[in-house]
């Protein structure tokens, strides 16, 4: 069994981080919070396990007999045998409290982040050795928990449960237990498996990257609605030598086609619209607030912060792009002028009069107001 020294760091530092270990190598960093202290705790989870609208599932293993129960979870007798995790995604949309535990990764751009799941499991208990697609920083709370990280390989997959995917095993490169605060990072295609060694809860902090198959969804939608949508024509064509013949000419048109659908100012947009698609649970207000009421508590120092998930993205109207904030698949185009009061909007900051020194236009306002009514921004009341 072979470990390298140089996958555990005592003292985080974002650059070398980013040049060394993103998307190459997993690493532990011991003690990356100091003095964690969990924002939620299994009876969180439970409750938010028992609502349709969440995606959780609990998977158990009774004397080597593995188990899924997919949320809502209406019987925790029943699905929590043996040794058993609960797993809740996208806790962060439902949640204010675990913010502070993604903050310090805002290294990484927000379209990149997908959510936060956090599990919680009973000693012994894991998901078994596994391979996902996606980079994560694994962030321990409350007890112990063993971590194992291995190389990539072809290794061969396995079916304990129609619904849990697994790997038969792999020889580990990291083999570490973690303690409140401290951070395993796993980029995509390493195996890893995670075994409890004292009740537990663990924060993942998963991150996305678009397949070409997803990106060609974002291409679909946009010439759905008509945009870019041009049909293949060949005026003056010139004669050829037999009817069943497909030219390289022909070939290389209709490529060009796509490509210039894909260089069009509509794709860029739908593309954005899909980078700032978070499925941000929506709660409109029963009634609505109109623009003059935003503006008079805005005038009267009243604070407004994001909805729990909710991250926007700024586009600066450079190199072809729009100066837009898009929230949830919907843009929001504003002049430079307005820059400051977006990007302190876009922030996630609380926002109030004061974090700008020139007051707030029009654009600005009615912007603020159509977030209220959509439920993606609220009234602060820390």
């Amino acid at each position: 069994m072979t470990f390298m020294n140089n996958l555990y760091l005592e003292h985080f530092d974002r650059d070398t981080f980013l040049s060394e270990y993103w998307q190459q190598k997993p690493v532990v960093i011991k003690r990356f919070f100091p003095n964690f202290v969990d924002p939620v705790d299994e009876n969180d989870l439970a409750g938010l396990a028992q609502e349709a609208e969440v995606d959780s599932r609990i998977v158990s293993n009774t004397n080597g007999q593995w188990d899924v129960a997919q949320g809502p979870i209406e019987d925790f007798d029943q699905a929590c045998k043996g040794q058993w995790t609960l797993l809740v995604q996208g806790v962060d949309k439902y949640i204010h409290d675990v913010t502070p535990i993604m903050t310090p990764f805002n290294f990484i751009p927000h379209w990149r982040l997908d959510d936060l799941m956090v599990s919680y499991a009973t000693q012994g208990a894991g998901v078994g050795p596994h391979i996902d697609q996606y980079d994560v920083f694994l962030v321990q709370g409350k007890g112990k928990r063993r971590w194992r990280v291995g190389k990539p390989d072809n290794y061969a997959e396995i079916l304990p449960h129609p619904k849990l995917r697994q790997i038969e095993g792999f020889e580990p490169i990291i083999d570490v237990v973690v303690e409140p605060g401290d951070v395993v990072y796993v980029p995509p295609g390493w195996p890893h498996d995670g075994e409890t060694i004292a009740d537990s809860l663990t924060y993942s902090v998963g991150y996305r990257a678009p397949d070409n198959l997803q990106l060609a969804e974002s291409l679909a939608m946009m010439l759905d609605r008509g945009e870019a949508q041009h049909r293949y024509s060949d005026p003056k064509r010139a004669p050829q030598r037999a009817p069943y013949l497909v030219s390289q000419n022909d070939v290389t048109a209709l490529k060009l086609q796509l490509i210039n659908a894909i260089n069009s100012d509509g794709f860029t947009h739908a593309l954005l619209e899909a980078m700032s698609e978070q499925g941000i649970p929506e709660y409109p207000l029963d009634t609505e607030v109109t623009l003059q009421q935003v503006s008079n508590e805005f005038a009267a120092g009243i604070s407004f912060a994001p909805a729990p998930g909710v991250r926007a993205l700024i586009t600066e109207g450079k190199h072809g792009l729009p100066r837009a904030m898009f929230v949830n698949g919907t843009q929001f185009n504003f002049a430079k002028t307005d820059s400051e009061w977006f990007e302190a909007l876009a922030s996630g900051n609380v926002l109030n009069a004061t974090c700008c020194q020139d007051a707030p236009s029009f654009t600005f306002l009615e912007t603020l107001t159509t977030l209220l009514n959509n439920g993606y921004w609220e009234w602060y009341e820390g």
